[in-house]
């Protein structure tokens, strides 16, 4: 069934990724999130909340081809939970 794709399915760029684990209520983010996807248009912004080891969380994961992009969407969001506070439980 693939083989009868080979030639019509074009590639396009590598989608790449960045997530921020972060020791939060959704709600808590949920505004300024969204004010830094309406500033990068061309970078996915997702919030999953998570419970692990006892702890509430949410993992922001930003998404897209352009790498400056999503490193100056983290850099947004990095400050806005340094500003508010919130414990950051990682990045990858």
């Amino acid at each position: 069934m693939v083989d009868g794709l080979r030639g019509k399915i074009i590639g396009g760029k590598k989608i790449l990724s960045e997530t921020i684990s972060v020791q939060t209520v959704e709600s808590e983010i949920a505004k300024s999130l969204e004010e830094a996807q309406n500033q990068f248009k061309n970078v996915e912004i997702g919030s999953y909340p998570f419970f692990r080891l006892g702890k509430i969380g949410v993992s922001i994961v930003i998404r897209s081809t352009e790498k400056k992009q999503i490193n100056d969407c983290c850099k947004q969001i990095v400050s806005f939970l340094k500003k508010k506070k919130i414990n950051m439980m990682g990045k990858k």
